[in-house]
């Protein structure tokens, strides 16, 4: 590669540490300069790439903290899921006998026949869903106001 000449006005600082590579590295001044703005941008890649581990590093830890407490609620959802699964198929057997022992011949669906009884226990379910669920809204809150009070 050809060199090409150039000048420069350099503080008497520079000027030292130039001095002080060129004999340390017993090459002429002007391989010290060579020399330091090679260094200069392999540390600047360097700083980059370790810049870039760091971020990949805190946003790694940011989402394990977010995640194991989904993982919390997913794994409570799962479980409520299998014991409403088991009590469903329970109840199925249950009616399955029945039909089977009072040799029921037609079944009365609710779009046919609804009893004033099943009506009532609709809005008492309704009801009471409604009231669990207004009571979780209130913890979380509580919960999430606790949090940020503590940070």
């Amino acid at each position: 590669m050809t060199k090409l000449k150039k000048s420069y006005r350099l503080t008497s600082d520079t000027v030292q540490k130039i001095e002080q590579l060129s004999f340390e590295e017993n090459t002429s001044q002007a391989n010290a300069i060579e020399i330091m703005v090679q260094q200069f941008f392999e540390n600047r890649e360097k700083e980059r790439v370790a810049l870039l581990e760091a971020i990949e590093k805190l946003v790694d830890q940011k989402l394990i903290e977010n995640l194991s407490g989904m993982q919390e609620d997913l794994k409570r959802i799962r479980v409520t899921g299998n014991v409403i699964d088991r009590n469903v198929q329970m109840q199925l057997e249950f009616w399955n006998h029945y039909f089977i022992v009072n040799e029921f011949k037609e079944l009365a669906t609710t779009e046919k026949y609804k009893t004033e009884e099943l009506t009532e226990a609709e809005v008492v379910v309704k009801n009471r869903i409604a009231h669990n669920r207004q009571r979780k809204l209130d913890w979380e809150s509580k919960r999430k106001k606790d949090n940020n009070q503590t940070k």
